[in-house]
């Protein structure tokens, strides 16, 4: 059986929740506007790849085993 995958690579930190921490309150607001719309994002290419017999993957350095 032949799959087709509509891939995306994101940095692992754009794919998780972003913590307050001790960052700027700059830094952090664009952190969250970036998680937003990254959101967003997925969503809109989840339910297209639905309607088109795809499916949707999120690569992030983990899975294609970069280390920094």
């Amino acid at each position: 059986e032949v799959s087709t995958f509509l891939i995306e690579v994101k940095p692992q930190k754009q794919t998780v929740v972003p913590k307050k921490g001790k960052k700027r309150a700059r830094t952090y607001q664009n952190e969250i506007m970036t998680y937003a719309v990254n959101q967003e994002k997925w969503k809109s290419a989840t339910k297209w790849c639905d309607h088109n017999d795809m499916e949707f993957k999120i690569l992030t350095e983990d899975e294609l085993g970069i280390r920094f």
